[in-house]
């Protein structure tokens, strides 16, 4: 009988959209040695354009294989072993940052079904090792509601059962929270390199803030810390009281607080 082939490892990092992921994925992706693809996901290659980023910011696909693919498009597996094998070939180690709000709020992208399809597309090739990030789903759900394209189809209760579902598969994986990570940067990150089992590179905080080539909150108006070249702590803003009681009377909220470990 032939051994079994072990499966080379592909690194994903996972958290909701408005938790705090770009600026974790800054902090990761400018540290030596990794290249970073964000927010990708299988059904929808288009928004985010994982294909531009490989082969303008960082080289690691060209105008042949884009000329091939516009006659054949890849798999994402395709996509990502290419990926994968030029950046080797560079002494790199890639890491995708998965694109998780499409499997748990899914708007307008999709409905949600709550599960890892990035994983499902791509572990017939790799063993996915994953490090999670959260972040408190008020504080969370008061910045996706400025998202113009998301607001109009974004149902409450949905997105109470999205945050339920992923803080479920947070405790299955294990998790880092965001507020823990404004407050400690240099700890997380590296309870988030052990999990991907990438080498810490404390040198992060000198460049983080001057790391471009990432998607996501990127704009100085979405956010109140993207143009910040400091990690701080930020208290959470005003909150409409009638809010607070429509959170606290929803079950899945009450039990996705639990899990991460959060005041309801």
């Amino acid at each position: 009988m032939m051994a079994e082939t072990k499966k080379p490892v592909m690194r994903v990092i996972r958290n909701l959209a408005r938790s705090g992921g770009t600026l974790v994925g800054k902090c990761i992706g400018c540290m030596d040695g990794v290249t970073l693809i964000s927010e990708i996901h299988p059904a929808d290659l288009k928004t985010t354009n994982p294909m531009m980023q490989a082969g303008k910011w960082f080289g690691l696909i060209g105008k042949k294989d884009m000329l091939r693919w516009k006659v054949r498009p890849p798999s994402v597996a395709q996509f990502v072993s290419l990926c994968d094998a030029r950046a080797r070939e560079r002494g790199q180690t890639l890491v995708l940052r998965d694109w998780s709000h499409v499997d748990y709020i899914g708007v307008p992208v999709m409905q949600p079904k709550h599960g890892f399809m990035l994983r499902d597309a791509i572990e017939a090739v790799y063993d996915v090792r994953c490090a999670v990030t959260t972040r408190h789903p008020i504080d969370q759900y008061l910045s996706l509601i400025q998202l113009g394209v998301v607001q109009p189809h974004l149902v409450f209760e949905k997105y109470c059962e999205g945050c339920l579902r992923f803080a479920e598969f947070a405790e299955g994986n294990g998790f880092h929270r965001y507020e823990d990570f404004t407050k400690d940067p240099d700890a997380v990150l590296r309870g988030l390199c052990d999990d991907l089992d990438l080498e810490f590179d404390a040198g992060y905080r000198d460049k983080w803030h001057a790391y471009t080539t990432i998607t996501g909150d990127t704009v100085p108006s979405l956010g109140r810390g993207s143009q910040k070249k400091e990690i701080v702590h930020m208290p959470r803003k005003e909150v409409d009281g009638a809010l607070v009681e429509r959170f606290r009377a929803n079950g899945d909220y009450q039990r996705a607080c639990a899990i991460m470990g959060y005041e309801p």
